[in-house]
């Protein structure tokens, strides 16, 4: 239960005792940083309660007030306050990581603030009376459980959507002896998608034009730079995310739309292409897709199970290059990009649309995002007649984070860089590019 400055857990249980020896009373253990605690007896009577830390986290320990005999009922409820430092914040943004505890409901009070992002597979209902908003499981769960199986947490946004500034600066520099003429710079600019919405700059001497794949690129002119010289471009973008609130259930489409939108001669049937990061034809590969798809009752449980096979057996490690999907699958490694890049191939190879995201994940500590460069997945879904973002790297599946700016999209587009320019004549230009953030 979440309010404007609180945590509550409660716990009820209920049920007929059964044992041989009176039931005297029980012991929680939590890895929850809790503040306070108290239980109750039929939902009003209060009972002793203690808590002390162990190496497990803390034990909570509750003493009924009368022993209960075989064949008697009992109902309890164990409420837990949270202490304030477990919520992190990026601006006005709460998060907070759920350890996999069970869970069957979360409720958002009225002054809690919106929320904006679960990885929980769950829907959310609102409850006229109480005025709440109610975090529940998804239809046949009777507990929420996160996108990913091998995540050790249920991740938890809410109160204002943060607006990112992004402040661009370019040094273009003309290291040779001679000048450089009709300069011309481009940059990819984050887009506005379903999860996130992007302010462009107003500048009088850019312009900014869509590629195939709806990505922004600013473009510059500059008529000369001379031999030795340095020019430099700053602008800035503001993004804000959109969180996933609207598509938090896995439901994407069926195999009869996908095989109408992929149809021969259509843009979804380019979205299907192999490239060098993935070879659709590798063996491998395409064992591995037979093998989901006989384990798949629709293309969304494909989908799904895709996302957990990359997720669960492809161990992250940093490599400092971009290697391919079959080399990712046959060695069972790779960073962020070949996680991506294997999901993608999957999906492909199966029969469904599918790109790579690359952008940033913002880190609260840090403002400079040149180094924090991130990749991620976007696929079509024609039961929303849009393309969907997750990311199977952090265990993401219906949606990504407020801490996820996507700067362009890698599907008809291959092998893009970030930025690039052209010039005319016998020198050398150099270009550096520097991008921090700032929360407005």
């Amino acid at each position: 239960m979440i309010d404007r400055n609180d945590i509550m857990v409660k716990q009820f249980v209920a049920g007929i005792w059964e044992g041989i020896n009176p039931f005297l009373g029980f012991s929680y253990t939590t890895s929850l940083p809790i503040d306070g605690c108290a239980a109750y007896i039929k939902g009003k009577i209060p009972v002793p309660t203690s808590k002390t830390k162990t190496v497990d986290g803390i034990k909570i320990e509750v003493e009924f007030p009368k022993p209960i005999f075989s064949g008697e009922k009992y109902v309890y409820e164990l409420q837990l306050l949270l202490n304030q430092n477990y919520i992190e914040k990026i601006g006005n943004l709460n998060i907070i990581e759920w350890p996999k505890e069970n869970l069957t409901e979360i409720v958002f009070l009225q002054h809690a603030g919106k929320l904006f992002f679960s990885s929980a597979l769950a829907k959310v209902i609102f409850d006229t009376k109480e005025k709440t908003r109610n975090i529940i499981p998804g239809t046949f769960a009777k507990s929420l459980v996160s996108h990913a199986s091998k995540s050790s947490s249920i991740r938890i946004e809410w109160g204002k959507a943060p607006f990112y500034r992004l402040n661009y600066h370019y040094q273009l520099i003309n290291l040779g002896n001679k000048n450089a003429k009709n300069i011309e710079f481009s940059s990819y600019i984050p887009p506005t998608t379903k999860f996130q919405n992007v302010i462009n700059p107003m500048i009088s001497q850019a312009k900014i034009v869509k590629d195939d794949d709806n990505n922004a690129i600013i473009k510059f002119n500059i008529n000369e730079l001379p031999a030795g010289k340095t020019d430099y471009i700053s602008f800035h973008v503001d993004v804000q995310p959109k969180g996933n609130l609207s598509v938090m259930l896995p439901n994407f489409g069926k195999w009869t739309e996908y095989n109408v939108i992929t149809k021969v001669g259509s843009l979804g049937e380019k979205m299907l292409n192999s490239s060098i990061y993935w070879p659709l034809f590798d063996s491998e590969i395409q064992d591995l897709i037979s093998a989901l798809k006989k384990n798949s009752i629709n293309a969304s449980t494909f989908i799904k199970l895709a996302f957990e096979f990359v997720n669960r057996k492809i161990r992250y490690e940093i490599n400092g290059f971009r290697d391919n999907a079959a080399n990712a699958l046959r060695l069972r490694r790779g960073d962020c990009s070949e996680i991506s890049d294997l999901f993608v191939s999957i999906l492909r190879g199966g029969g469904i649309p599918a790109r790579i995201v690359h952008g940033w994940t913002i880190n609260p500590e840090d403002q400079i995002l040149n180094d924090k460069g991130h990749a991620w997945c976007e696929f079509y879904s024609p039961s929303a007649k849009t393309w969907r973002q997750c990311d199977p790297t952090w265990g993401f599946l219906t949606g990504v984070s407020c801490q996820h700016i996507c700067r362009q999209r890698e599907g008809l587009n291959l092998e893009q860089n970030t930025y690039f320019w052209s010039y005319k004549g016998e020198t050398e230009l150099e270009v550096k590019e520097t991008v921090s953030y700032q929360i407005l």
